[in-house]
């Protein structure tokens, strides 16, 4: 391919530069590429301007605080920050690698077809050969993500670094997506006689909310609200659990015939739609929850209070967010009014994504110069040790956090505030993701780590024994063509529109399902020509 050619082309010139470059390397102090020389205390010389670009909001002033000034002093850096807006992180990232306006490291959403067009193209950095040597802690991170190898097959280099969900901390194996946990009401379940559990199904969910919306226990009135879902909440509660390929992460799977199917298409869907359908019919859905964006549904939970039952997500982090803003929001303690459960389908079976273990990657500019590469490294390969993941995740030792008599973190910030609220817009943690450290994070309640480590172990175990993971597949996800590209839908969007359409909903789902063949079927030839 293009990239391979691109590096034979470049092996020419390798002999040419191998003496100059041992001169420079010889004349250079410590050893560091020039630009990175280092004083006698290991500090670096001189101070270099990074660009960076994330979708971590910095408002002016928050640079000042001690925990920006702590990774701008050791590195001796000035950031030149770059905020992107989450509904405009794709298109704006394509802009400006398009144009070459890249700054010198971004977070990117990653996206196959994408990447391996910009490689082709050298519209990424392309990595030394002894990356892997120089930066151990990234290298040993970036093994863990699959995607890395397997682009290394595909370019015949490193040209990204796919970012690693889990490193040290994986929960349970195999890996699922932390999606599909919900929260409840557990004092309105009690006083209408709702047993709590550990998985419910979708119909039990949907009985949960029928009792609350009879019965009104919380006394809300007309603003109870008892499945507080938005569209995408809604597959992932309602859709998902009763279809694993219902989703676009696993549209095209291949079945057990060996053949590649979609699943928008399985009879799985059309169950979970004629659910979601009859809550929304009878009132367990909000009128206007097709309308919500971001955090609308959550709010009715943590913020007014008003609802039943709504999507968290399952991470310990998410769990105590729930708990300081009703804290803070409603004045209450949460402990004793909220229970997570997983979700299954109406059959009784688990089902999930399997994840693979990365989400998006940092790219580089194609422009950035060596010196500032690898000054970007060295701070991404502190931040991926034991040490940096203390700071990034918890602050400065005796500050922030300590350690107890038995050598285990406990940490000294107030209660119900978080690292976040005293150090806003951390945005050095470009690498490994947040996900990791909430696993062991004393800053979070023992009884919420405890509580998300539960809820991903009961997957695997679920997914397992009897359930219907949708397997990662390797060849789907990285499969690129412009067939494959017409054929990515909105699901959310599209489920919705079903279920609000007039008429017969099996009718209106069959006769959707032909009209989008057109733009599925060649995708289907494709994967099964493979």
């Amino acid at each position: 391919m293009k990239t391979n050619q691109k590096k034979l082309l470049k092996s020419a010139l390798v002999t040419m530069m191998s003496l100059v470059l041992l001169i420079m390397t010889a004349c250079s102090s410590g050893g560091a590429s020039g630009g990175n020389e280092k004083d006698e205390n290991g500090n670096y010389v001189d101070k270099m301007t990074v660009s960076v670009a994330s979708t971590i909001q910095l408002k002016e002033g928050q640079l000042d605080n001690e925990f920006h000034q702590f990774w701008m002093d050791k590195y001796n850096i000035d950031w030149e920050y770059n905020f992107i807006e989450w509904d405009s992180w794709g298109e704006k990232l394509r802009l400006w690698i398009n144009s070459g306006d890249l700054p010198d490291v971004a977070t990117w959403n990653y996206v196959h077809g994408d990447a391996m067009n910009y490689i082709d193209q050298g519209l990424l950095y392309e990595f030394p050969e002894d990356w892997k040597e120089r930066w151990p802690n990234v290298a040993a991170a970036y093994e863990l993500t699959g995607l890395g190898e397997q682009l290394e097959e595909l370019t015949g280099g490193t040209y990204l670094l796919p970012r690693p969900v889990y490193y040290e901390n994986k929960p349970a194996d195999p890996l699922v997506n932390q999606i599909g946990v919900i929260a409840l009401r557990k004092d309105w379940a009690d006083a209408v006689g709702f047993e709590l559990k550990d998985a419910y199904t979708t119909g039990e969910l949907m009985e949960y909310a029928r009792l609350v919306k009879e019965q009104d226990p919380g006394n809300v009135g007309s603003n109870l609200v008892p499945l507080s879902f938005n569209a995408d909440d809604a597959l992932t509660n309602m859709i998902m659990p009763n279809s694993a390929h219902s989703r676009v992460e696993s549209a095209f799977y291949k079945g057990e015939d060996g053949k590649y199917h979609w699943g928008a298409a399985d009879e799985e869907t059309l169950t979970g739609l004629k659910l979601m359908q009859e809550a929304y019919k009878e009132g367990l859905l909000n009128p206007e929850f097709y309308t919500w964006k971001n955090s609308e549904g959550s709010d009715n939970f943590r913020v007014s209070g008003t609802a039943a039952v709504t999507s968290l997500g399952g991470l310990a982090s998410y769990r105590q967010d729930v708990d300081t803003a009703m804290r803070k929001n409603l004045g209450v303690e949460s402990d004793e009014l909220v229970h997570t459960a997983i979700v299954l389908g109406d059959d009784g079976k688990y089902r999930n994504l399997e994840q693979a273990n990365f989400w998006s990657a940092l790219i580089f500019s194609p422009d950035i110069d060596d010196a500032k590469f690898e000054r970007i490294m060295d701070m991404l390969d502190y931040t991926t040790s034991e040490e940096g993941q203390l700071i990034l995740n918890m602050g400065f030792e005796g500050t922030d956090w300590e350690y107890d008599e038995n050598g285990n973190l406990k940490s000294l910030l107030e209660n119900g505030t978080s690292l976040e609220d005293k150090y806003p817009s951390r945005f050095e943690g470009l690498y490994l993701l947040g996900d990791d450290f909430s696993m062991i994070n004393p800053a979070i309640k023992e009884d919420y780590r405890e509580r998300a480590l539960t809820h991903y172990q009961n997957k695997a175990k679920l997914g397992e024994e009897g359930g219907a993971l949708a397997e990662y597949d390797w060849t789907v996800q990285l499969y690129d063509s412009k067939a494959k590209n017409q054929a990515s839908f909105d699901y959310a969007t599209e489920y919705t529109n079903l279920i609000l359409k007039e008429g017969d909903l099996e009718a209106n789902w069959r006769a959707w399902v032909e009209s989008k063949m057109s733009l599925v079927q060649p995708v289907l030839d494709e994967l099964n020509a493979l």
